[in-house]
């Protein structure tokens, strides 16, 4: 249905004379933890990176699908049997699949725009670190038999930026906040959230 949507889009504005484009962006992320269980204590930062086509629609809107990796996760305090806690270092990696509705508003070759829409992200990578003072313990989430974080996550994206037009080509950049719609660990409130700042050359 969605690629229906955007196949449709592309086509009557490629009738109307605008033009699909595709291009890469780079950028920096800082991710944390949020939710009732999220005992939050530092944030993880990180790189954002991907591709993604541009698809005009009609008027001044663009559908924008995009294929990024993303690090997310944080530090949180884990609650031990027998009573305790300890630090907890979580560190995921995701391939990222937004698509994004985008406003272009028309102010010549300088053109603010505005973002949003839904961002599911299937989970590729999972480590973890328990923080125990002189002796920190590492394993992925495989070695460690920790089986409990979900590998699909959604999300929802919302953000602006600038572009910079030329004939064949333009240079973005923008910030953007992520926010999951969704625990990534069953039978707990705990969210993944970050903030990005990319760079995108679109050709």
């Amino acid at each position: 249905m969605v690629i229906g949507w955007l196949a449709a889009g592309a086509t009557a504005a490629l009738a109307q004379g605008a033009r699909s484009g595709v291009g890469a962006q780079v950028g920096y992320s800082r991710a944390d933890l949020s939710g009732s269980d999220a005992d939050q204590v530092r944030s993880r930062q990180g790189a954002l990176t991907g591709v993604y086509l541009s698809a005009p629609l009609s008027g001044i809107l663009s559908a924008r699908p995009e294929l990024l990796f993303a690090l997310k996760g944080g530090r949180t305090a884990a609650i031990l049997e027998g009573g305790g806690s300890v630090l907890l270092d979580i560190e995921l990696a995701y391939l990222e699949l937004p698509l994004l509705l985008r406003v272009s508003l028309p102010t010549g070759s300088v053109r603010p725009v505005l973002f949003t829409g839904p961002a599911p992200a299937l989970q590729i990578g999972c480590d973890l670190a328990l923080v125990v003072p002189g002796a920190p313990v590492r394993a992925t989430c495989d070695e460690a038999e920790f089986d409990v974080i979900r590998k699909l996550d959604i999300g929802f994206v919302a953000g602006g930026g600038v572009e910079w037009r030329w004939s064949q080509a333009s240079l973005g950049l923008e910030a953007r906040y992520t926010s999951g719609v969704r625990s990534i660990i069953d039978g707990s409130d705990v969210r993944n959230q970050a903030v990005g700042i990319l760079v995108s050359l679109t050709f």
